[in-house]
């Protein structure tokens, strides 16, 4: 190709540009305007488009960043408000929870209300399970600095839960009746017969060491004895579900439904063991012998 053949459509533009500047400056005189007129209006009409579209790229790119700032403050309003309504619900749940919370407590203090033995006792607090086909155990808050000792008894709502076999200073663990190793001496309260609770493993109880014609009755209610000297005598146990004699129809088969569900406990009342005089009471009392 020839440097004319390149040149060309610039030379026909710079024709077509003077032609339309000649037009417009004839037209211009014949109307009666000066040339400097002549040529601005020229000058407007040549850069007009040109102006429309860097104002319409501006405005359109106005417009866009005013939407995304919009857009980012709604995003983050929302966020806030998000987070807002979470935290209430977490408050709302945390109320909910402590009131049903001090309901357990304060059906806890009736029932040691209705028992004078239990004025001493402490509430604790459920803090670890042990829990296994060979064992059911409670792990609770209170310790010896609590003055808690081993086969200190522990209950519930419902009635007696098990005893206390392990101390540290701040802690404890209980062992649930329904353990293997477990034994209550109960009566029938009924008819005031002797038994022996003793744990299945499972979330239920047999009564043994009974005659094979003690009257024992589906829906009997079995209470503590007293006579192992860690449970006191009158507290709630647990209900009969069966009664039947065994195959030989030497002895009977009673399984014992007890007060309270060990999956479902979260607070025990333990009595501890009584404090020890103090030197001084004691010498103060052998004084005034």
């Amino acid at each position: 190709m020839t440097d004319f053949s390149r040149r060309l459509p610039w030379l026909l533009s710079l024709a077509l540009i003077f032609i339309f500047l000649t037009l417009c400056a004839n037209f211009g005189l014949r109307s009666g305007g000066s040339l400097f007129a002549i040529a601005e209006r020229s000058a407007l009409a040549m850069t007009f488009p040109l102006q429309k579209g860097i104002d319409i790229v501006f405005t359109s790119t106005s417009n866009f960043f005013d939407n995304y700032i919009k857009l980012v403050g709604t995003k983050e309003q929302n966020r806030k408000q998000k987070d807002e309504i979470a935290l209430l619900k977490y408050h709302i749940e945390q109320l909910v929870e402590t009131g049903i919370e001090n309901q357990r407590l304060h059906k806890l203090l009736n029932f040691k209300k209705q028992h004078n033995i239990l004025t001493q006792g402490i509430a604790a607090h459920v803090i670890g399970r042990q829990t296994s086909p060979l064992s059911h155990v409670l792990i609770v808050d209170c310790g010896s600095n609590q003055n808690l000792k081993i086969d200190n008894p522990a209950f519930t709502l419902g009635g007696v839960v098990g005893r206390v076999i392990a101390c540290g200073p701040n802690s404890a663990k209980i062992l649930l009746l329904i353990d293997r190793n477990s034994a209550c001496d109960v009566i029938v309260q009924r008819n005031r017969i002797h038994g022996i609770l003793q744990g299945t493993g499972v979330n239920l109880c047999r009564l043994a060491y009974l005659q094979r014609t003690a009257d024992i009755k589906v829906g009997d209610k079995l209470i503590t004895s007293g006579l192992d000297r860690i449970f006191p005598k009158g507290i709630t146990v647990g209900t009969v579900i069966t009664a039947t004699l065994d195959g030989n129809e030497l002895s009977q088969q009673i399984q014992v439904k007890l007060e309270f569900d060990p999956e479902t406990i979260e607070e025990v009342y333990i009595i501890p063991s009584r404090l020890p005089p103090s030197p001084n009471l004691n010498q103060q009392e052998a004084s005034s012998k």
